[in-house]
């Protein structure tokens, strides 16, 4: 009997999981009647979907949200005792060319899952393939990387671990992001399959070039520092440029304290970053002190209440403030 329950926060994956079903069973020929796509169906539709029987003898599949039955919301779905025992009993009963899919998409940052104690999901579990889509952590790079490795293939793509930690690190750990990032590069960069960290840094848009500005920082290259900011500052306002640059010394500066009694696992957990970007934060700021990163980060932080009040133009304010 094929039955599936997908649950978790990374959508995305959900979706690829499911148009691959879609390609092995359906071959491709899809249509409004192999293919159904059902919200949170009421108890009259569920039981219809679940036994209904396929046209011609084809395959079909009914992909059912269920989010509102099986997770705590305010628009919860609650079937009386009858009408479970009623879904329960149609189960075993579905058509063996009825695919149906029961699709519990979790909010991303809530930690819920499907109510586990109620007595339909029990039931779905005795028989149903049940698969977990966890969001992954920015820190959590090791898992992520597989996944893109896999994703890399769909466009025919090439590239490092190295390139592929950069894209992770300006990106961020959802894979809706991962795969639009990666559309992008593979027009940017077609016919040639390699990517390159000139296709990354042309990709993206100024404020992900902050980290390659930051590092300009830390090396004390003002002049290059203050060419960098002039470019941003044509295509971005100053304010986004500063609250980019003040998390930027966040990060950093929290790394560097943190990792007196840390690891840098550990660091990546309790900061939200990945720890490929706490490892080069503190290669980075290895021979530079806790008390020079403060200082740049109160200096910045005058800078920017010198450009809000209009005592001082931006790139004089910033430059000052870079150099005291």
């Amino acid at each position: 009997m094929p039955l599936s329950f997908f649950w978790g926060e990374e959508d995305f994956l959900i979706e690829k999981e499911i148009n691959k079903m879609k390609k092995e069973i359906l071959n491709d020929d899809i249509n409004e009647l192999n293919y159904k796509t059902v919200d949170n169906p009421d108890f009259a539709t569920l039981i219809f979907l679940l036994r209904s029987q396929s046209m011609l003898f084809s395959e079909c599949i009914y992909n059912i949200k269920m989010n509102r039955y099986f997770l705590e919301t305010g628009k919860k779905i609650t079937l009386d005792e009858k009408q479970i025992e009623e879904v329960i009993a149609s189960i075993p009963l579905i058509s063996d060319k009825i695919h149906i899919i029961f699709n519990c998409p979790v909010p991303r940052g809530e930690n819920k899952k499907p109510d586990s104690r109620k007595k339909l999901y029990k039931a779905i579990q005795k028989t149903a393939v049940i698969k977990e889509f966890p969001a992954f952590k920015a820190y959590e790079e090791y898992k992520i990387l597989p996944v893109l490795k896999t994703m890399l293939k769909d466009y025919n793509l090439k590239a490092t671990d190295l390139i592929l930690q950069e894209i992770i690190r300006k990106t961020g750990p959802y894979f809706r992001d991962l795969h639009s990032v990666l559309d992008k590069i593979s027009l940017y960069i077609y016919p040639d399959t390699q990517i390159t960290k000139e296709a990354i840094d042309n990709i993206y848009p100024v404020g992900q070039n902050i980290f390659s500005l930051l590092d300009l920082i830390l090396e004390k290259n003002y002049s290059k520092t203050m060419f960098e900011i002039s470019k941003m500052l044509q295509n971005s306002h100053y304010l986004e440029l500063l609250a980019f640059l003040q998390a930027g010394f966040t990060r950093i500066l929290s790394s560097k304290i943190y990792s007196k009694n840390m690891t840098t696992f550990e660091i990546a957990r309790k900061t939200g970053q990945n720890e490929y970007a706490v490892k080069k934060a503190l290669e980075k700021t290895a021979h530079i002190k806790v008390e020079e990163l403060v200082k740049l980060k109160q200096n910045l932080t005058n800078a920017e209440f010198e450009i809000k009040t209009g005592a001082k133009e931006p790139m004089t304010a910033l430059l000052e403030g870079f150099i005291k």
